[in-house]
């Protein structure tokens, strides 16, 4: 791997590991990818995603506009970047020719992939760029699209008094305090987003290691997984994602896991978003079957 590229994601890492280790002194942590929005490419049209995404939303938290581009993509729409202003890099992983096949072919079967790091700017860094329409919900809508996007999944949801939320592998089902024992609504889906990301790891889904028990790798890896995820996740609702409680226990093993390889995170988000493009690619394809024909 590439020093630019483990640069780009010990970076990124380093800026998580000091939010949480100043947030356990003054207990006031609040998760620096909790509340970010949906970043996208503005020539393309495409999303961020993995461990790209938590790069902007650690180190473009000023940002209000969630539309990036590299330089000369801002140049091609007739938009210029101001001078001054300072990127942020990201990494673009790309497959490589491998012997199997011609030199001017790139393999993806093989699975060699070879990291390039490259730096973008956002809407709010360049002039003569107009932006596309933010699509504004308001909060009733937003709450209503997170209750259908839940129940188009299809997942096995039960409440309880128990106070407590979990995914249960054995039974394949998501247990979560009642709708109104949460401090808000938002509270609510923020919780369940958590929970549907470790229902994506089942066997028959994603297949993730869901074995671990409290004080494992595997364990403390998969939350890392569900709390980027719903993260993810809560950020295509419109939903705020505020730090849970019961999660403030994990601060600390994660804090010592990314001292010990800073890739872990990096990892974690790509998982993150596998599981995210999967309960997106399962919910359009449900609600497209229940238009009428």
């Amino acid at each position: 791997m590439s020093t630019k590229s483990n640069e780009v994601m010990e970076a990124v890492a380093s800026r998580i590991i000091a939010s949480i280790e100043a947030g356990i002194v003054t207990g006031t942590w609040q998760k620096s990818w909790a509340g970010g929005a949906i970043a996208m490419n503005a020539v393309t049209g495409n999303q961020y995603r993995g461990g790209n995404l938590i790069a902007l939303w650690v180190f473009g938290e000023d940002f209000k506009s969630g539309y990036w581009a590299t330089y000369r993509q801002w140049q091609s729409i007739g938009a210029q970047v101001r001078k001054g202003e300072t990127g942020i890099r990201l990494i673009k992983w790309s497959p490589i020719p491998c012997k199997d096949h011609g030199p001017d072919e790139r393999c993806q079967s093989c699975g060699k992939m070879v990291p390039n790091v490259f730096t973008v700017f956002n809407a709010a860094q360049v002039d003569g760029w107009d932006g596309n329409p933010e699509n504004i919900r308001n909060e009733d809508e937003r709450l209503a699209d997170a209750e259908d996007f839940i129940k188009a999944t299809g997942a096995a949801i039960e409440h309880s008094d128990e106070g407590r939320a979990y995914y249960r592998p054995s039974t394949d089902s998501i247990t979560l305090p009642r709708f109104e024992s949460f401090t808000n609504a938002e509270a609510y889906y923020a919780t369940a987003a958590h929970e549907l990301i470790h229902w994506t790891g089942a066997e028959s889904r994603l297949n993730r290691d869901m074995e671990g028990k409290w004080g494992d790798d595997s364990y403390a890896g998969e939350e890392l997984v569900a709390e980027l995820g719903s993260a993810m996740l809560c950020a295509t609702l419109g939903i705020s994602e505020n730090p849970r409680p019961d999660h403030a226990q994990y601060l600390k093993f994660w804090v010592g896991r990314l001292r010990d390889d800073y890739r872990l995170l990096w990892n974690a988000a790509s998982a993150a978003s596998k599981a995210v493009q999967y309960v997106e690619a399962l919910v359009a394809e449900r609600q497209a079957e229940a238009v009428p024909a």
